[in-house]
């Protein structure tokens, strides 16, 4: 027993400087890039750029989303609390914030769930594979939504009610989409063994009465109407599902406890380690884990300091592997852009002609479209073909589609979609 409790010991020493080595390297880029990062920090930028102009707290964000797009879809407490603080530390308070996201899920599980405080059980809580994605991905809001998730079931055990439903509350806000599918099953296998349900109901109605705004921000954000419903359904259902595995794994702990897989946590530690390293190609992780050592790619500096680039104007951006980095360059610089910084959002397709797509173009109020050879090469839609078709022979025709510059990487068009003719 007491070897056993030693090796323990060395497992869980292992594993934290596994992860105290993987935030150090976060925590050595000003923007950590990867692959849903981008948006915290376009986000905490023009957040704190307004208030520390003096214009208050926004609420609509018109730079993104086709003019549409809300400040705080989601994210409130980390967005604002780090663009309160942009000023001094600039864009790596983002940085700063993701990594605190991450230890705050890990102490806050540790305090909601005493009975898994043993060297074996913290060693596989920090081996969850959806745990570690967190910080990888750039999952800012949600690592904080979690985090305050696991902090009210710890004040709930410990019967502080009022504090722990606010508690809920503000991580249902945090994150609406995610946290609010995981909480309610939470809550209704709560009611089970719960001696005072009542209660337990009145304070989760009051969580939901705190989530109630910031749901309603989720639904109206243009993200949501620019996305199909097959679209919306399957992100949820894929999101939620993987997601919910980081709350799920305390209590999986739980039951492992009662049962003979109690006596090999070597063997369980073991296999964790190994599924977060088949899991990276099954979900494409590749990129998470290379941006521990990635620089930002400013290559697009050079057309925004150029004559070709219009202050004011609306950009959709086609790009790849740069993580959005060029959406935040374009917004710093006084563009504004045709959606948000999400796939669903930025519609990657093909249009059946090109009277559809210059309606498409139309709705978003595109003025110029920046399309990268990469693109083409990755997704392989017909944008650029139908914007080469759009191309008149001279200026001065006003067509829907003009050249305006072009380099080995990327192509720039400005268009007037009401003047595409049917094809």
């Amino acid at each position: 027993m007491a070897r056993t409790a030693m090796v323990g010991r060395v497992a869980l020493g292992a594993m934290a400087a596994a992860w105290l080595i993987g935030l150090a390297f976060i925590l050595s880029h000003r923007i950590f890039v990867t692959n849903d990062s981008l948006s915290n920090y376009i986000h905490v930028w023009y957040v704190g750029d307004h208030f520390w102009h003096g214009h208050g707290i926004p609420l609509h964000m018109p730079v993104l989303g086709h003019g549409e797009a809300y400040a705080f879809p989601y994210g409130f407490i980390p967005w604002f609390s780090a663009a309160l603080l942009h000023p001094l530390f600039g864009d790596w308070i983002v940085t700063l914030w993701l990594v605190v996201g991450a230890l705050g899920v890990i102490a806050a599980q540790w305090c909601a769930f005493p009975e898994l405080r043993g060297a074996w059980w913290t060693a596989l809580l920090l081996a969850n594979p959806m745990l570690v994605e967190g910080p990888l991905l750039g999952q800012l809001p949600f690592l904080w939504a979690i985090a305050m998730l696991f902090a009210a079931i710890a004040l709930w055990r410990r019967e502080r009610w009022l504090a722990a439903a606010v508690m809920l509350g503000l991580a249902q806000a945090t994150h609406p989409a995610v946290v609010l599918p995981i909480a309610g099953p939470i809550v209704l296998a709560r009611l089970i063994w719960e001696p005072n349900r009542p209660r337990l109901l009145a304070c989760y109605a009051l969580s939901l009465a705190i989530a109630a705004p910031a749901a309603w921000l989720v639904a109206a954000s243009p993200s949501v109407g620019d996305s199909s419903t097959r679209t919306l359904v399957t992100n949820f259902v894929d999101t939620v599902s993987l997601r919910a595995i980081v709350v799920a794994a305390p209590f999986i702990g739980l039951v492992v406890q009662r049962t003979p897989l109690a006596r090999i946590p070597a063997i369980i530690l073991v296999g964790l380690i190994a599924l977060n390293v088949i899991l990276v190609p099954i979900r494409k992780d590749r990129y998470a884990w290379t941006a521990l050592t990635r620089t930002a790619d400013v290559s697009l500096e050079t057309f925004i300091q150029s004559d070709d680039f219009h202050p004011g104007a609306t950009y959709r951006i086609l790009r790849v592997r740069d993580g959005k980095v060029g959406m935040y360059q374009l917004v710093r610089a006084g563009a504004r852009l045709d959606s948000e910084p999400f796939p669903e959002s930025i519609d990657r397709r093909s249009w059946p002609s090109r009277v559809e797509y210059a309606e498409f173009l139309r709705k978003r109020k595109v003025d110029y479209i920046i399309i990268y050879a990469a693109y083409n090469a990755r997704y392989r839609t017909n944008e650029h073909a139908l914007l080469e078709d759009s191309v008149a022979g001279t200026r001065s025709i006003s067509p829907c589609a003009q050249l305006v510059a072009a380099t080995a990487e990327y192509a720039v068009y400005s268009v007037a979609p009401g003047t595409c003719g049917p094809q």
